[in-house]
């Protein structure tokens, strides 16, 4: 009995002594690992996605904004392109030759990105590490497989879906029954009436402004291209939105529907908004007023 008092008590040492070590060892630092790229995300202006060898998307920045060039022309997310570009900023935690390129599914890659130039080609996945290999400056490395998963195969991914850009600040939304506009301090709801049409009440200009906020930002469900010389696809539209800029320029909204999802179409653009049906109402009324 004494002998196994002291095996058990030799072993909870062990672990105690293990803890210690792990507790005393610092993280894994970047003095463990290599930069996979020279070239930093915010300085990049082009970029092209290829997958098993064929192009999905071409991109280039203009300004500070990204645009798809091909194989449609569109103006692109900026938070989807900075998730691809997320590569440029990687670590590897092991390199190998690229005589090994075969050996790790890179001769030649699934994926791969042409970054100003710069290639990148994702290969296997190491099922016991969960890391990936890529090929980059002349060198097989290690790296997270969120990398690769950020890159999309579809270029109507990469569109953006919001229907006003960064730039674009709406000030009147003229929605035919009511104007709703900003005079320089507030939110205007003309004629002033709530959902119930009743023109009593206040209406808070903290739900104004999230409001406006949903239309100018609002991320939608879907974005996708539409051809408005292809008379065989798509809904007509229903009515339309007409919305002032900050600027003065005037945007023309087509709402194609309103159930059981917000369709809103941006002709000057080419392309098609998808709404949630809860979000897409918010949109389309304004907000009520409160006693």
């Amino acid at each position: 009995m004494r002998k196994n008092w002291i095996t058990l008590g030799a072993l909870f040492a062990c672990v105690a002594a293990l803890g210690l070590f792990v507790w005393l060892v610092p993280p894994q630092s970047h003095s463990n690992t290599a930069a996979v790229a020279t070239l930093k995300p915010a300085d990049a202006r082009a970029l092209r996605v290829q997958f098993r060898g064929k192009v999905v998307a071409v991109l280039e920045k203009r300004g500070t904004d990204w645009f798809i060039v091909e194989p449609i022309k569109a103006p692109a997310d900026n938070f989807q392109v900075l998730r691809v570009l997320a590569v440029l900023d990687a670590r590897s935690t092991a390199q190998y030759p690229t005589a090994d390129a075969a050996k790790f599914d890179l001769d030649p890659p699934q994926t791969e990105l042409v970054i100003d130039g710069q290639r990148f080609g994702f290969g296997a996945i190491n099922t016991v590490t969960r890391e990936q290999y890529l090929l980059a400056q002349n060198q097989i490395h290690a790296v997270e497989t969120r990398l690769a998963a950020a890159i999309p195969t579809d270029a109507n991914a990469l569109i953006r879906r919001s229907v006003f850009a960064a730039g674009e600040i709406p000030a009147r939304f003229e929605f035919g029954a009511y104007t709703i506009s900003h005079d320089g301090n507030k939110w205007i709801t003309t004629p002033q009436k709530d959902k119930a049409g009743h023109s009593e009440g206040v209406v808070s200009q903290d739900d104004f402004n999230r409001w406006a906020a949903q239309w100018r930002e609002g991320s939608a469900l879907r974005a996708a291209i539409f051809d408005a010389n292809d008379k065989t696809g798509g809904k007509p539209e229903a009515r339309e939105v007409l919305v002032t800029l900050k600027n003065g320029a005037k945007v023309a909204l087509g709402i194609v529907q309103e159930q059981p999802e917000l369709v809103v179409r941006r002709a000057d653009l080419g392309l098609q908004f998808t709404f949630t049906g809860d979000i897409g109402r918010q949109m389309m009324e304004p907000p009520p007023a409160r006693k």
